[in-house]
């Protein structure tokens, strides 16, 4: 085969196959985006206005001033007219650029030519302005070269499914196009029967069409939300699908494994107390246990007994693993118990209480007891300052669930200032612990559960979101994913979806009222037609460029 033979279109096909594979591929070459910003258009779109302006300074030549107004009015149509032609193309109805004619034919018959040409001019300048975020939106990727692979996916795939919230403002806004088109109508019908007054009906008309264009509220929903998931994938953050920040922006309490979220999870061996062994025995005794298992403690004990990671000693025959328990071994021949206090009294063994606060690791052998180790964990840098700083955004109950006993679970909770601590608790334990949070505070409560992803399943199952620090490829999926160490980034991630949940409400709420104020004074006579095309319009671009800011809310303090 040529090498251009796959470019070429196949003689098999009709004559109107030919025709839409030739609209198709100038489709994809020359208009590849939904409002392609072009030089043309802008240009066109200024040269009318020069040319409205123009008209209007040359008030005494009556005749000049209408051939300029529709020169300017052609002039301005064009790019709307090439902007429905792409969504045809599409296979889409081009509805805004309907009303937009619509409204601009419309001022042309009840004679206010300057009005028609500058209802097209701002429509074309508004076009320009989502155009010109459309590229922000579209080139937004590019930027993310030095982030993961699955931080990149995030925001691709951000749209694929919209979020409840966004699919309420699309079904608002068509809506609220919806009844203005159906008001607008009213006044036309009106006008046909009140042919005294038609001038009158047919402005009310006018101020309906021109108010009824959804773009503005469907733009700013989009872009808030897309601003969101690339701000947070540029501070090494990743919201799993578009709904997480709509759901994550509600949650009020914030439930957080203790080891690997406000500690470190590296486990220092800080005593060793052994009962008619030596140290060095003892340690090997737990290593040996813990060989198989990549959990924190079992890391430090296996790193402080000499034992390589992945190495299996000879002789032991089997490992049981009981979460949130510790490990029951057999090797070469002896039963061997590693873990808290709770697996040796499963199994009625009798063990020396900590003479101090920590994580003590008790051993048994045969049904005898052979001492503790006490671990420690150092607290994450700047856990604190994260919690104080989730508090300060309204965050109204924290919560620590650990498995740690009570003494030393309270004294670290302490430190940190939580509002509740959970010890003792196994994996499937802070799942109930997480209900029955939910239970105390309410149907409505939002809880937020965070963790390193080690067994953590159970919990973030029972939240409302779930957010893991460092995740790794068996951590599975979670909503917020912090792909750094810096545990600041969790209070940063909350306020990115607050901030973008704000800007929305403000961008939507605004334009909403403006154009109901704008419909009673309009349809009122109590402000022009051009008054309320400019205002409308002008607030319509304002709003768009606002959501931009949400593209930069990592930096927001």
């Amino acid at each position: 085969m040529s090498k251009h033979s796959s470019s070429r279109i196949p003689s098999v096909l009709s004559l109107s196959d030919k025709i839409s594979a030739v609209l198709d591929g100038v489709l994809k070459l020359r208009f590849p985006m939904e409002r392609q910003f072009s030089a043309r258009d802008l240009l066109l779109t200024a040269l009318s206005a020069v040319l409205l302006v123009l008209s209007v300074l040359i008030r005494p030549l009556q005749r000049v001033r209408l051939l300029i107004c529709i020169i300017a009015a052609v002039t301005a149509a064009l790019p709307i007219c090439l902007q429905g032609f792409r969504q045809i193309l599409k296979k889409r109805i081009p509805f805004e650029e309907l009303t937009v004619l619509l409204a601009s034919i419309l001022s042309f018959l009840v004679g206010e030519t300057v009005l028609g040409a500058l209802i097209l001019v701002l429509a074309g300048f508004l076009f320009q302005v989502e155009a010109y975020t459309m590229l922000h939106r579209e080139a937004a990727p590019d930027y993310l070269s030095d982030t993961s692979l699955n931080l990149r996916q995030t925001v691709e795939c951000a749209d694929e499914e919209k979020s409840k919230e966004r699919k309420l403002f699309a079904s608002g806004a068509l809506g609220f196009y919806a009844l203005f088109l159906l008001v607008a109508m009213i006044f036309a019908i009106c006008a046909l029967f009140h042919m005294t007054e038609y001038r009158m009906w047919l402005r009310r008309c006018l101020v309906f069409l021109i108010l009824s264009s959804p773009s503005a509220l469907l733009y700013t929903s989009m872009l808030t939300h897309f601003g969101a998931m690339f701000s947070a994938a540029k501070a090494q953050i990743g919201f799993a699908d578009d709904q997480i920040p709509e759901d994550f922006s509600r949650c009020r309490i914030f439930a957080f494994s203790k080891t690997g979220t406000v500690t470190d999870g590296r486990f220092v061996i800080s005593d060793i107390y052994p009962v008619g062994i030596t140290e060095m025995e003892l340690l090997r005794i737990a290593a040996i246990a813990e060989c198989q298992s990549d959990h924190p403690i079992a890391v430090a004990l296996k790193a402080a007994a000499g034992l390589k990671e992945g190495t299996v000693p000879e002789g032991l025959m089997s490992v049981e693993e009981i979460p949130g328990k510790g490990v029951s071994a057999l090797f070469s021949g002896h039963q061997i118990y590693v873990g808290n206090a709770g697996l040796l009294e499963d199994h009625g063994i009798w063990y020396q209480i900590p003479p101090k606060s920590g994580s003590a690791v008790h051993i048994a052998v045969d049904n005898a007891y052979r001492g503790f180790i006490m671990l420690s964990d150092a607290i994450r840098e700047n856990a604190f300052d994260a919690l104080e700083e989730l508090r300060a955004q309204g965050v109204s109950t924290l919560v620590m669930l650990t498995g740690d006993v009570r003494s030393s679970a309270r004294t670290l909770a302490s430190s940190l200032n939580f509002d509740m601590v959970k010890p003792e608790l196994n994996p499937e334990e802070k799942g109930s612990a997480v209900r029955f949070l939910r239970s105390s505070q309410g149907d409505r409560a939002h809880i937020a559960c965070v963790g390193d992803g080690h067994h953590d399943a159970e919990m973030f199952r029972a939240g409302d979101i779930s957010i893991c620090l460092e995740p790794t490829q068996e951590t599975g999926r979670t909503d917020v994913s912090i792909e750094s160490a810096d545990i600041l980034r969790i209070p940063l991630a909350f306020r990115i979806c607050r901030y973008t949940e704000r800007m929305l409400l403000i961008c939507s709420s605004v334009l909403a009222v403006l154009k109901l104020i704008l419909a009673v004074l309009g349809s009122a006579g109590l402000l022009s037609v051009t008054a309320v095309a400019g205002i409308d319009f002008a607030f319509s671009a304002a709003a768009v460029i606002y959501s931009l800011t949400s593209f930069t809310l990592e930096k927001r303090g």
